[in-house]
């Protein structure tokens, strides 16, 4: 037995227990059914039943585990895993943000009394945080919605998803993602200039993380910083926007655990639950 993480996102499920992982397609038209339906398989091709079941999702979550709302892949809203799941196995099942699922596993080395922010920058951006060492969850469990901080571009009002997330840069040119990071690897102006001005929006975000938080660390993850340019885009507007005392004592760097670090935070959750 082994415990399983599911890490779902807007391009792709990756499935992880131990040292094997499978990764399969997603896409705006995903369904709970279908993603339900991968996981069965996969569980069942491995011969493994999980000891313990974590998935993390990208959107708000209830606190009976309940996808409330998941703009990235809306076919998930309404789901409840632990009762697709619950019977079936019979292990303990966590359901969480995919950003806060990232912060569990990195967590593990920082200070108790740590203040920390991690930010996920893929096909849209989320975020998780730990303020004096406790997770900041708000009224309801679902701080960290970075993705929806509003931001002006030419005159224009924004969710920082639709200015920085990968999918909405992509889009704004009439690609997708495998297209952008196509013509970006080749040195397309277009596509270089929207990627830059994605990650700036980013690193604005990010200043405005440092100046309210004051965190001792600053994590970034997620698959649009592999973006030629979006990471550098998005430390320079850092760099120029945060307040320089608070950035000083702030260590900004990437999330260590790699492509697995949402699916290896979802075990780590639900083997804790």
């Amino acid at each position: 037995m082994s415990g399983v993480g599911v890490d779902i996102g807007g391009t792709k499920l990756l499935i992880v227990a131990g040292e094997r992982s499978a990764r399969l397609p997603t896409g705006p038209a995903a369904t709970a059914a279908g993603i339900a339906g991968a996981i069965r398989r996969q569980l069942a091709d491995w011969a493994l039943r999980p000891s313990a079941l974590g998935i993390a999702i990208p959107g708000l979550v209830d606190r009976q585990g309940r996808v409330l709302v998941s703009n990235v892949l809306p076919g998930l809203n309404g789901w409840s895993p632990k009762e697709e799941f619950g019977t079936e196995l019979g292990c303990p099942i966590a359901v969480l943000n995919d950003a806060e699922a990232a912060l569990v596993e990195e967590a593990q080395d920082l200070p108790a009394d740590a203040t920390v922010a991690l930010v996920m920058a893929g096909t849209a951006i989320g975020a998780a945080f730990r303020v004096d060492g406790r997770p900041l969850r708000g009224a309801s469990g679902w701080a960290g919605e970075l993705g929806f901080f509003p931001q002006r571009r030419g005159g224009e009002l924004m969710r920082l998803d639709e200015l920085a997330g990968g999918r909405h840069i992509a889009a704004s040119l009439g690609l997708d993602g495998a297209q952008l990071a196509d013509l970006a690897q080749r040195g397309d102006a277009r596509a270089l200039a929207a990627i830059a001005a994605g990650g700036e929006a980013l690193g604005l975000a990010l200043a405005g993380v440092v100046n309210l938080f004051n965190p001792q660390r600053l994590l970034l993850g997620g698959g649009a910083l592999e973006l030629p340019g979006y990471e550098a885009a998005a430390r320079a507007a850092l760099q120029k926007m945060a307040l320089a005392p608070l950035l000083e004592v702030c260590e900004v760097r990437r999330a260590g655990a790699g492509p697995e670090l949402v699916a290896r935070g979802a075990i780590r959750a639900a083997g804790s639950s």
